[in-house]
């Protein structure tokens, strides 16, 4: 395993490049409307060395590119974002909110924080002990952990 980290690392530095930044998740409190769930603002450096729009296949929220415990999710549309598309600049950073609704909500919220794209989820969680992670460029974030009551 070690070796294969290295050669990773040696290949990369070969070509110029050093290998992307794990993308970070990092929970959001949305406390005034009953059944948004928990919500995670989403960050992800454009390391591609290409300029991408901010609705690429390379960011989350496109199929499989969110892991709920353990298991790929599968967007089927529900994004909402400023309107029209923006350039992500090589080095710049992507910001993404996904919401994990708990029950329907009529009306979703507009993006904030610096996000480009807002996308509920409606999910089913039990009460307990739940992990998140999301995939940008072909990594993978850290899992999150979080719990949830009902």
């Amino acid at each position: 395993m070690t070796t294969r980290i290295l050669l990773c690392a040696l290949a990369f530095a070969a070509q110029g490049q050093s290998p992307s930044p794990k993308p970070t998740l990092t929970p959001m409190f949305i406390s005034d409307e009953p059944g948004r769930g928990p919500a995670f603002l989403v960050e992800c450096t454009n390391a591609t060395g290409k300029i991408q729009s901010s609705a690429s296949a390379v960011w989350p929220l496109t199929q499989s590119a969110i892991r709920l415990d353990g298991q790929h999710l599968n967007d089927e549309g529900g994004r909402i974002g400023p309107g029209l598309t923006s350039s992500v600049q090589p080095g710049e950073t992507w910001r993404g909110i996904i919401e994990l609704w708990q029950m329907p909500v009529s009306v979703s919220r507009a993006v904030a924080f610096g996000a480009m794209v807002r996308s509920p989820l409606r999910i089913d969680l039990t009460p307990g002990r739940h992990t998140i992670a999301v995939r940008c460029d072909g990594r993978w974030s850290d899992d999150v952990a979080f719990f949830l009551e009902k």
